[in-house]
């Protein structure tokens, strides 16, 4: 599952974009309808993000614009899912986006974004052989396809090296590998625990990064199921993990609050040790971020920058570059506002400088469960917590003296 689909590719009636493209065009308003027509299209300026809003009465996901000219955001159209939602991928070709969603039951729903008014998902993938039993109040494991997840998906991943793959990993301690084109599984991989957060490489497509609740960080080449994975450990239950878009590292947060990042081409510490943060696991850096569970999302735009987000409340930005530079530019904070926040305890095994807090504020957000850099604005990050509306944060001004905008940006619009 290598090959990259390219826009020069013949139409191919099993890929999963071109299978539903007809659908969406006829469901687009027409000509005639000039008023409906404008209130679906979308202008250049608008930011466009998918919210998974866990309702206790009506479970949905929600597609929301940031408006920057007014500087507001709105619900566009949102559709009811099957269960609690629990973790969400974006897939798109350029031109179709879809969202892959993941929820208490044992199956995934995949969701045609174009569609405003889509009543169920284009695409679920394992569930039950009988449609119908995947929406009973209690699904026998006997009633699954072979091929399914048996428990809760945890977490999701589309791969954007090859179009077709998605991964899974589930509550069922097992990972799985998907080939969307034929809506069935194509590998599975058993873990100790839980499955809580993974991610493919930016650009190998066969490496895999994940973690969960046996307290370790795994990185495995898809192509070679029969070799053990890379494992680092750590001192808590894995919360999120993320490749490194500028360096050869993987980042791991944990629920205890620390955020830690590690070289993969040194690979983990020899074995005989227990590991964890603060027992020489072999981390380049940590630091403890939050008093509990922590989030975060690393810029593909400005490298060295981290956002992070935890149960505290707190959203922060930070300079992982571990530099003397990025810790004087926050020694000439001069703002009051700026005083007086945790700091966190910053551990740096190989040399004196760790992590630099940039910035911490609480929003009206609850407790971080979410956030995410924009992939194509780099000065916008999006986070979403345990009540309250989705936050769209504009970054350009808390980042001044610490990173340089990309492409030489000078001007006072951070969606530039």
């Amino acid at each position: 599952y290598q090959r990259r689909v390219e826009d020069d590719d013949e139409i191919d009636p099993d890929n999963i974009f071109h299978r539903f493209a007809g659908d969406i065009a006829e469901d687009l308003p027409s000509d005639d309808d000039e008023d409906e027509k404008d209130d679906n299209t979308y202008k250049d300026t608008d930011l466009v993000f998918a919210v998974a809003r866990a309702d206790e009465e009506e479970p949905k996901i929600e597609l929301f614009v940031y408006d920057d000219l007014r500087d507001c955001t709105y619900v566009h159209h949102d559709a009811v899912v099957s269960a609690y939602p629990l973790c969400s991928t974006w897939l798109t070709d350029g031109q179709l986006s879809m969202l892959a969603i993941g929820t208490m039951l044992p199956f995934i729903e995949i969701w045609p974004l174009d569609v405003s008014d889509a009543v169920e998902p284009a695409v679920i993938l394992g569930g039950c052989v009988k449609m119908e039993d995947n929406y009973r109040r209690k699904i026998k494991k006997d009633t699954l396809k072979p091929d399914s997840h048996s428990a809760a998906i945890m977490c999701l991943d589309w791969n954007t090296n090859a179009q077709h793959i998605l991964a899974s990993g589930s509550a069922d301690d097992t990972i799985k590998i998907w080939d969307l084109n034929t809506r069935g599984c194509v590998g599975t991989f058993k873990e100790a625990s839980k499955v809580q957060s993974i991610q493919f490489h930016h650009e190998e497509s066969n490496l895999l990064l994940s973690g969960g609740f046996d307290k370790c960080a795994a990185v495995r080449d898809c192509r070679r199921p029969d070799e053990a994975a890379l494992r680092w450990m750590q001192d808590d239950i894995v919360e999120h993990v993320e490749w490194a878009f500028h360096a050869n590292q993987i980042v791991v947060s944990t629920s205890d609050g620390c955020v830690s990042g590690y070289d993969v081409r040194a690979g983990p510490p020899a074995a005989g040790g227990k590991g964890g943060k603060k027992k020489g696991n072999g981390a380049l850096w940590s630091v403890m971020a939050h008093n509990a569970d922590a989030t975060f999302s690393l810029s593909r735009h400005l490298p060295g920058l981290m956002a992070t987000g935890g149960q505290d409340g707190f959203t922060s930005l930070w300079d992982i570059r571990c530099n003397a530079a990025s810790a004087d530019a926050a020694k000439q904070r001069v703002a009051d506002k700026y005083r007086g926040l945790p700091q966190g305890d910053c551990l740096h095994e190989n040399g004196p400088n760790g992590p630099t807090l940039i910035v911490s504020r609480m929003y009206k957000t609850g407790s971080i469960l979410s956030t995410k850099f924009h992939p194509n604005v780099w000065s916008v990050l999006g986070s979403c917590g345990s009540k309250g509306e989705p936050l769209i944060y504009t970054m350009a001004e808390d980042l001044k003296g610490f990173f340089t905008p990309p492409n030489g940006y000078q001007g006072s619009d951070p969606t530039k």
